[in-house]
């Protein structure tokens, strides 16, 4: 494999990552803020470090002047679906049996495969189905409730929020690569484009939110500017990451190999806090591994 070929994965680790990092420092800022409140602080922190990379590959007004009318509803359409996919996500972690509502949202690489293959006409070799499923079945695995052995616990509403949740983080990732497609630049240069205007409307959106519904928080947003500033940093970093490999690659390959920001959280959260490793979550950690294996070396 050609050493351009891999520019995906590398870009596809950074984000992954990047977005443990910004995760752990999101759950400090929402101890004081509302959900929506860190989620703002992810755009409003890392915006001026995206409008930086895009001028870095020489990309600016003409640019986006440039669009066509379906490049701008792929990107508005990913970035509503990936505000939606965030709500979904905050109202299944206020369920009390909130692990297998996040355990269903885990399914996005999943869906992710199925929609593109269905809808875009992006299909996947044999291999890269293997590594998607065996992929999901370690996250299950690792984030598996002690009670999910009952059957009960699955049928709950909460169940199709989570789903709901997979289903939004998929249809964004495909609108990514969709419109990155649409603009006619090289990937990295598109990437960058298609981001940048993705996270402006993405603020417009949840600045609207929070002038009608919590005004309070923007005093919260600049009190906290330093945790601010570091969210934002690892948000731009990490959507870099991303959007560039998902503009090089099947968003279905991309989120599969992404899955291990879940090995880079427990680390973070074995070295912090000291917690045991379970047994369920080391055979995630293997299957997790594997997929990425067949992922790198069969596809």
């Amino acid at each position: 494999m050609a050493d351009t070929a891999w520019l995906w994965v590398y870009f596809t680790l950074l984000a992954a990552l990047m977005q443990a990092l910004r995760t752990a420092a999101q759950k400090h800022l929402s101890r004081d803020m509302s959900a929506m409140g860190a989620t703002y602080t992810r755009y409003l922190y890392g915006l001026p470090w995206v409008l930086f990379y895009l001028w870095f590959h020489q990309g600016g007004w003409s640019d986006v002047s440039g669009l066509s009318r379906h490049a701008w509803a792929w990107i508005l359409f990913g970035g509503v679906t990936q505000i939606m996919g965030t709500w979904a996500l905050i109202k299944v972690f206020a369920w009390r049996n909130f692990a297998v509502g996040s355990t269903f949202s885990k399914t996005e690489a999943l869906q992710t495969a199925v929609i593109g293959a269905l809808l875009l006409g992006l299909p996947l070799p044999l291999a890269g189905w293997v590594a998607v499923l065996i992929g999901v079945v370690g996250i299950v695995l690792l984030v598996l409730p002690q009670h999910a052995r009952q059957w009960r616990a699955w049928v709950t509403p909460v169940t199709a929020l989570g789903l709901f949740c997979g289903f939004c983080f998929a249809v964004s990732a495909l609108a990514v690569y969709q419109s990155s497609q649409l603009t006619g630049l090289t990937p990295l240069r598109s990437a960058a484009l298609v981001l940048a205007v993705m996270v402006c409307l993405q603020m417009f959106i949840v600045t609207c939110w929070l002038i009608l519904r919590e005004a309070d928080t923007f005093r919260k947003v600049i009190r906290y500017w330093r945790w601010g500033t570091f969210v934002g940093l690892c948000s731009a970093l990490g959507s870099i990451g991303w959007f560039t490999a998902m503009s090089l690659q099947n968003p279905a390959l991309v989120r599969t190999l992404g899955q291990v920001e879940f090995l880079f959280s427990l680390i973070l959260t074995w070295c912090l806090f000291g917690e045991r490793i379970r047994r369920n979550e080391w055979l995630g950690i293997g299957l997790i591994l594997l997929s990425v294996l067949v992922l790198l070396i069969y596809v």
